[in-house]
């Protein structure tokens, strides 16, 4: 028996180490595709890290900022 639980908890903490990583849509931090939030964001459905990032696109959106955003977004340089 102790050898049968070993074999899953074993499984579950390699499941959690190497959960499919993504990007952050707003801030580009890497994060657990299961621990992505989620917010509606300029018609798609975007992964977020946090409160925070959700907070920020929400905000660009209801002030009418998204293409603003967007070309920011696009002259950013890819970190990582």
């Amino acid at each position: 028996m102790a050898f049968a639980f070993s074999s899953f908890l074993d499984s579950v903490l390699f499941s959690f180490k190497t959960g499919e990583k993504i990007d952050c849509f707003h801030c580009g931090e890497k994060m657990r595709k299961s621990n992505a939030l989620t917010v509606q964001f300029n018609g798609y459905t975007q992964p977020v890290c946090c409160h925070g990032c959700l907070a920020i696109l929400r905000t660009v959106e209801q002030n009418n900022l998204v293409n603003e955003y967007m070309k920011n977004k696009a002259s950013q340089p890819v970190i990582g």
